[in-house]
């Protein structure tokens, strides 16, 4: 039998640097508990390769150097939005994943607005992009659909989990948004009370 006469530090140090993941996930630290149940589902629902800190930061270690290498591996980024406006170093990585998108098409950043998660916070440098909304919970099964699929990247396609009463009520509210839409474009409702009623409309759609 045959050992390795390599430190335990230098054989990780080989295996990170030829490790690639599916999937880094960006986050402030108060939301560390709820990523990492997300991260779990990724993992074990799906069989991702999931960069999560807790996960993979070896204890002693320079973090931030390890975080940039991680994001560096993976194949995609996805921001995890909660309550409170991306800053410090969770706003540092997500420019550094977008920095990397402009070099690398393949590379895809995907917002992702947490349970009890605030919209409002995807402001300019993540809008553009579409997103997986999981306000609902963990267990939104379509929205965790478009999750996975933007991991994929691939298109998600029809919502295989909406039944015949969700396709009417969607029905219903794009009726309404179509009316709305007639009447801002004949001046009969100001821009800002047609935006608050398709805010409503679709705030409804979403909670029901």
């Amino acid at each position: 039998m045959s050992y390795s006469n390599k430190p335990a530090r230098l054989c990780n140090e080989e295996k990170k640097a030829d490790e690639i993941f599916d999937v880094f996930l960006s986050h402030a630290h108060v939301d560390a508990e709820v990523v990492e149940l997300l991260a779990a589902k990724l993992a074990d629902e799906v069989g991702f390769h999931v960069w999560l800190d807790r996960w993979v930061l070896v204890p002693g270690e320079h973090w931030q150097q390890e975080m940039a290498l991680g994001l560096d591996r993976a194949k995609t980024c996805v921001a995890c939005i909660g309550q409170n406006t991306p800053k410090g170093w969770f706003r540092e990585e997500i420019e550094r994943a977008l920095n990397r998108q402009v070099k690398d098409s393949s590379f895809r950043v995907i917002p992702v607005i947490l349970p009890d998660g605030e919209p409002s916070l995807v402001d300019s440098f993540l809008e553009l992009r579409t997103w997986a909304d999981l306000r609902k919970g963990l267990n939104d099964n379509y929205a965790f659909h478009v999750l996975k699929s933007g991991i994929e990247g691939v298109p998600p396609g029809r919502n295989p989990y909406m039944d015949i009463a969700d396709v009417a009520k969607v029905k219903v509210v794009r009726e309404k948004l179509v009316r709305i839409r007639v009447l801002r474009n004949e001046k009969l409702i100001d821009d800002d009370i047609a935006l608050e009623y398709q805010r409503r409309l679709l705030d409804e759609l979403m909670e029901s």
